[in-house]
């Protein structure tokens, strides 16, 4: 995985959330609001924490 390309791509959803959490949406469709927003933080995490993985491995790889 091309760590650069992934902290674009959570730099851009991290963007979109902003974007999305900026507007307010008609009390019909809250839920959903909540549920794009939450769907898009559950893969940013995703993403952040595979990035963690190749660091800590590289960390570790380096200190044997």
């Amino acid at each position: 995985m091309d760590t650069e390309t992934v902290l674009k791509i959570i730099s851009m959803l991290d963007a979109r959330i902003d974007t999305i959490k900026l507007n307010q949406p008609a009390p019909i469709i809250k839920d959903w609001h909540n549920g794009l927003v939450h769907g898009l933080e559950g893969f940013k995490d995703y993403l952040q924490e595979a990035i963690e993985a190749q660091v800590n491995y590289a960390e570790n790889a380096l200190g044997e």
